[in-house]
């Protein structure tokens, strides 16, 4: 009589035992048997029921009673058949899996999973393994929603999309091998930008060649001065923005609004001296001053940590939760730049008002309706905008880029600001007493109009801090239209300060 072993049989003899892929190929009992194409994670052993059944399929290519799910052990005449001799070697040769897992790098992880019992993890799970599991895919890049310590449905998608990229079965539950792998590939991506890798991020985010910029071209109308005033520096500009922008979104610039402006015409300062041989002058007004850079392992005094803070803002409870789990976690996302002694409304009197403020542009509380000429902007162009109405300006944004139909309409506009909250609080009356009560971010809102030029759509297309950690901030109400009864918003370019040039 024919009898058979079943692959829920063998699965079940392999149970919690491992069966070591180099030790099984040199095994002679085991000669053609293909034991790694059943290694689907690829980590040297065959263990776990997925790996288990994939072992039996290979052993099953011996066997040939047309039943995938069971192989015939002894033939007609009751020799025992090769896929028989096949399965009992490899069950054999299978010793049971006591190892310890390696100590987990990561320390979010490690915080959390280091005691019995705290795996596996999964859909309807809550609290802190579920922060440091979100946490470290969102890392990765893959897609958790906020890191709000909930296993939901977006988590599982996001740990099934996380097991199939490392080869492992989408199960979409945490377990040993799934959080194995997880801390072994944090452990082996670079997650710093390269101006933080680089250990002198001003130096690396000043050297436009190795960037890639192209150099300028030489200005070709030589009548007029080489100065702001130019019109070809003028279009460079515009030109410099749109590209050195990129860069600093790879690098995660962050800044607070007027600063980030001033880094952007700095920038485009040395690389004019740097190309064409020109010093073009600080506008009007601005200080001679130092660029000091912070990055979260040299903080320089910004905010990085909520430790020391009595009160922390509403909104930032991610944060907060990742930082009881991380103790190198930090809200300087990138390289944070700052130029000391200037204000917004300092910054405003250094341009040249291309387009000022009209009343009658007010748009009366119609959130579709920008409150600028919008055809009339260009890239280069700096907003300011006083959304309070005291006369003072108040916030700053950048025109990055523009985008025409073909009768000059603008049909799109992508603009950068930056902006900072003071993390005591979200009380606009209460000042920060410190460098340390703030955190700087920078952002990008792409704006789509309509033939009319009404605002069709505005997006934050990317964010300094990612959409995980916090919620965005800005849009084309808050950069394209003032917010009160008073307010103010007009347009302005870098110009020649009167008088002369300063170095």
């Amino acid at each position: 009589m024919v009898t058979r072993l079943t692959r829920t049989e063998f699965t079940q003899a392999l149970q919690d035992k491992k069966l070591d892929v180099a030790e099984a190929k040199a095994d002679q009992k085991l000669a053609g048997l293909d034991v790694a194409k059943a290694d689907l994670n690829h980590d040297g052993k065959i263990a776990g029921a997925d790996e288990a059944a994939a072992l039996f399929r290979e052993v099953d290519r011996y066997d040939k009673n047309g039943d995938s799910a069971s192989i015939a052990l002894t033939t007609a005449s009751g020799a025992p058949t090769r896929a028989a001799a096949l399965a009992t070697a490899a069950k054999a040769r299978a010793v049971f899996d006591v190892a310890e897992p390696a100590p987990l790098a990561d320390a979010a992880l490690a915080t959390v999973f280091s005691a019995a019992g705290s795996l596996p993890l999964a859909r309807g799970a809550r609290g802190d393994r579920a922060v440091a599991v979100q946490y470290g895919l969102a890392r990765l890049g893959f897609a958790v929603g906020t890191v709000d310590g909930q296993f939901g449905p977006g988590t599982e998608r996001a740990v099934k999309a996380f097991q199939a990229s490392a080869r492992l079965p989408q199960s979409g539950v945490v377990d040993q091998a799934t959080l194995g792998a997880l801390d072994a590939k944090l452990a082996s991506t670079e997650l710093r930008t390269p101006a933080e890798v680089s250990g002198k991020p001003l130096e690396y985010l000043s050297n436009h060649a190795a960037l890639g910029l192209p150099k300028l071209a030489p200005l070709v109308d030589r009548s007029k001065p080489a100065d702001w005033n130019h019109p070809e520096v003028q279009k460079a500009y515009g030109e410099f923005v749109g590209a050195y922008w990129e860069h600093c979104k790879t690098n995660r610039v962050e800044a607070d609004c007027k600063t980030l402006s001033l880094f952007l015409m700095d920038q485009f300062r040395g690389k004019v001296k740097a190309d064409l041989g020109v010093q073009l002058p600080r506008p009007a007004g601005l200080p001679a001053s130092t660029w000091v850079a912070a990055t979260a392992k040299d903080p320089k005094g910004f905010f990085s940590r909520f430790e020391a803070l009595a009160g922390v803002r509403p909104g930032y409870a991610e944060a907060q939760a990742i930082f009881r789990l991380d103790p190198k976690a930090s809200l300087l996302a990138g390289t944070n730049v700052r130029y000391g002694g200037v204000d917004a409304n300092m910054a405003s009197r250094a341009v040249k008002v291309t387009i000022p403020w009209s009343a009658a542009r007010d748009n009366g509380g119609d959130s579709k309706t920008p409150e600028l000429p919008v055809d009339q902007l260009n890239p280069g162009d700096v907003l300011f905008i006083d959304h309070t109405g005291d006369g003072r300006v108040d916030h700053m944004a950048n025109v990055v880029k523009v985008e025409r139909d073909a009768a000059g309409k603008v049909t799109q506009l992508v603009l950068a600001t930056g902006s900072f909250d003071d993390m005591k609080d979200a009380d606009g009356a209460t000042a920060p007493n410190s460098l340390g009560e703030v955190n700087n971010y920078t952002e990008e809102v792409t704006v789509k109009l309509d033939a009319a030029g009404k605002v069709a759509s505005s997006k934050v297309t990317w964010s300094s801090e990612p959409a995980w950690l916090t919620g965005s901030r800005y849009s084309a109400r808050t950069l394209l239209m003032e917010l009160k009864p008073g307010g103010t918003l007009s347009v302005g370019r870098w110009a020649q300060p009167a008088g002369g040039a300063n170095g």
